[in-house]
């Protein structure tokens, strides 16, 4: 027993600073999440739940008048939930029906980036359920339509609602954004025979098709948008232009220049309202916000419109005072949902340190002595020798690979995007999602451009170099790949992989377990690292992960070949970091730059893919990070290299859309 309490004793000194980061990691992860649940649920007086595979059955009586004959008929309703996350208010039940919304996301988004609007109505007393649509999120591509244009899940979803005894059956509405706004559509007209649908309000999709007589619609729209409201009517209209467009004033009978911002209009005609006072007869709205089309559903405006919307449709729930639209709490959820993805990265650290003084992982990490009074003793791992980043051939060498390699990842998206990537990596059933097929290509594209690069100064910097010190030219030659070779050999490279997989597997398991206890993930806008289904994803992350491993490995070595002695590891994570972002940062402040100006973008055909690498911006600076940091615990690349690949195509993956069923093996 003194033994294990020594032993005890002396490893909790050894990594002590490990051990106090590590929990306060974990202290910050579940506190912030406590806190976000609390926000989302309204201090738990709404009940969240995750739904999946839900049905349920119910009828509703038609009646239709055909040449003066009135006829009833019972229709049956099959509701069914592939998946969503349900907002149950507390005052809601059987003898208290409330309103109910059903939320969904655009293409290549999922439920959870509904959750700004969820949240806002929830705590007003609406019911919400927030789905995935097929193609995305938990909900596989299970028809013949590609993703983009997939609308099942809404209409469903709103059968399963209308079957639920605490809701209001007279008053469901429903809203999408982007091609959810076109499923929002859809579902209006589906829905002219039926009529469970009593309002909808389409964001960021500018096309109306049809609705039932009694039913409230509305659009709302970013004065920039980068995909709708553009007409070719009077020369061509831009986004900011289109509430003065033949189209907008149709929509609301306008008749005069222009259609008022957020008006209410009745039968063409504007009509005064009253804050959570439902607006007598069907009407017609258009909200137009500021910023672009992805800022809809992370925006205080957006969410003021969306909330907006439903009190003029449905006025305030019974049971619930009115809260006005301004008063919002979902970005304090987020913020601390931003807490607990920062604190969910931390983790990784000490984790690592942690894992490493296992006897079965010692020996990546360097070698255990005995100081002068007993103590144990870690000497790392050693990195290999640099030379101090000194004189213009050296200065040379390291800025323009690091400049010539962050132009070429920049420059270089449009043409993979555009051109290329469909046709060198076509979706398949084995690769199945619409967008990680081109940014697999463009990593690895780069990761390519890189290798070159690096090569081609070592060739230079050898020749001279034998120009300049002759026989000793050896001396002043470094290997750039010299960090690439592990200590211990082939053995070491395996356990430097089962150690990352235990890493990424401990940082699952409590990604999990805080869904679990709280229902809620980690995230920030588009960047989420999310709850899945493993089963369905798991094989094809492995697919993909070849790919974007080879990005990662040849971007650790980088980071490793830009390491010089006389410049503090801070100053280099910095710069690192700097050279890793700047190329994507620079097209994309290009683009919205450009846009914001003028209402028109520098790159028209990149108005999704710029989007699409929105959240690689944040995640190619924390992936150097790691990589640095793996590299000083363990002297070589690998570890860094290995975690990067797992855990950001796992992140990748299981946030964006596939248009073929994934395959399992």
């Amino acid at each position: 027993m003194d033994y294990f309490k020594n032993g005890l004793k002396n490893y909790f000194k050894i990594n002590k600073v490990a051990v106090i980061f590590l929990i306060v990691c974990l202290a910050v992860i579940f506190l912030s999440s406590f806190i976000a649940s609390g926000i989302q649920s309204d201090g738990w007086t709404v009940e969240v739940t995750d739904l999946r595979d839900a049905t349920n059955e119910g009828t509703k009586e038609v009646v239709t008048v055909t040449d003066g004959v009135t006829t009833v008929e019972t229709e049956e309703i099959k509701g069914k939930v592939v998946s969503g996350i349900l907002f149950k208010p507390k005052a809601a039940s059987a003898e208290n029906p409330l309103p109910a919304v059903v939320l969904t996301h655009g293409y290549l988004n999922n439920r959870e980036m509904q959750l700004q609007n969820a949240i806002e109505l929830a705590r007003r007393g609406f019911v919400v359920l927030t789905v995935d649509r097929e193609g995305h999120g938990n909900y596989e591509n299970t028809g013949d339509t590609g993703a983009l244009m997939a609308t099942s899940g809404l209409y469903d979803s709103v059968k399963y609602v209308y079957n639920l005894d605490y809701v209001d059956k007279d008053k469901i509405g429903i809203s999408g954004h982007s091609m959810g706004g076109y499923t929002t559509a859809v579902t209006l007209m589906q829905d002219v025979q039926l009529g469970l649908v009593s309002a909808g309000l389409m964001q960021a999709w500018s096309t109306f098709i049809t609705a039932g007589a009694d039913v409230d619609v509305g659009f709302l729209k970013a004065y920039d948008d980068e995909f709708f409201f553009t007409t070719e009517e009077n020369g061509g209209t831009i986004s900011r232009e289109w509430l003065t467009t033949d189209q907008a004033k149709e929509f609301v009978g306008e008749t005069g220049d222009s259609v008022v911002n957020k008006g209410i209009y009745v039968n063409g005609q504007l009509v005064e309202t009253e804050g959570g006072q439902e607006v007598d007869g069907a009407f017609r709205v258009i909200y137009e916000i500021d910023g672009v089309h992805p800022q809809n559903h992370c925006s205080v405006e957006g969410a003021n419109a969306v909330v907006n919307f439903f009190y003029s449709a449905f006025g305030t729930p019974n049971g619930y005072e009115y809260i006005p639209e301004t008063n919002q709490t979902w970005w304090v959820k987020e913020m601390f949902s931003l807490i607990g993805l920062i604190a969910f990265f931390a983790l990784i650290f000490p984790m690592v340190s942690l894992l490493l003084r296992i006897p079965f992982f010692r020996s990546l990490a360097g070698k255990q002595t005995v100081s002068a009074d007993g103590t144990l003793v870690w000497t790392d791992n050693a990195l290999p020798e640099t030379k101090p980043l000194k004189g213009i051939q050296k200065n040379l060498t390291y800025w323009l690979g690091a400049i010539g390699i962050a132009l070429f990842s920049g420059f270089t998206i449009q043409s993979i995007c555009t051109e290329y990537g469909d046709k060198w990596f076509p979706n398949t059933q084995l690769y199945p999602q619409d967008t990680t097929n081109w940014v697999a290509m463009w990593a690895v594209c780069v990761a390519l451009f890189s290798v070159a690069v690096i090569l081609f100064f070592r060739f230079v910097n050898g020749a001279i170099n034998k120009l300049r010190y002759k026989e000793q030219s050896s001396s002043y030659t470094e290997n750039p790949f010299a960090a690439a070779k592990l200590q211990t050999g082939f053995t070491g490279l395996v356990k430097t992989f089962v150690l990352a997989l235990v890493v990424v597997g401990l940082l699952l398991a409590l990604l999990f377990l805080n869904w679990a206890i709280w229902k809620v993930d980690f995230r920030i806008w588009t960047l989420a690292v999310k709850v899945f289904d493993l089963g369905v994803f798991l094989p094809t992350i492995v697919r993909y992960s070849v790919f974007f491993g080879i990005f990662f490995i040849i971007s650790a070595i980088f980071n490793e070949n830009y390491r010089a002695k006389n410049i503090p590891e801070w100053a280099s994570i910095l710069i690192n970091v700097f050279f890793n972002i700047i190329g994507v940062l620079l097209v994309v402040a290009i683009q919205y730059g450009t846009f914001t100006t003028t209402g028109e973008m520098w790159q028209p055909d990149m108005a999704l893919g710029y989007i699409v690498l929105f959240p690689m911006i944040p995640i190619l600076a924390i992936a150097t990070v790691i990589s640095r940091r793996m590299s000083a615990k363990t002297g070589n690349i690998w570890l860094g290299a290995f975690i990067n690949t797992m855990l950001f195509t796992l992140i990748t993956c299981t946030n964006t859309a596939a248009s073929f069923a994934y395959v399992m093996g």
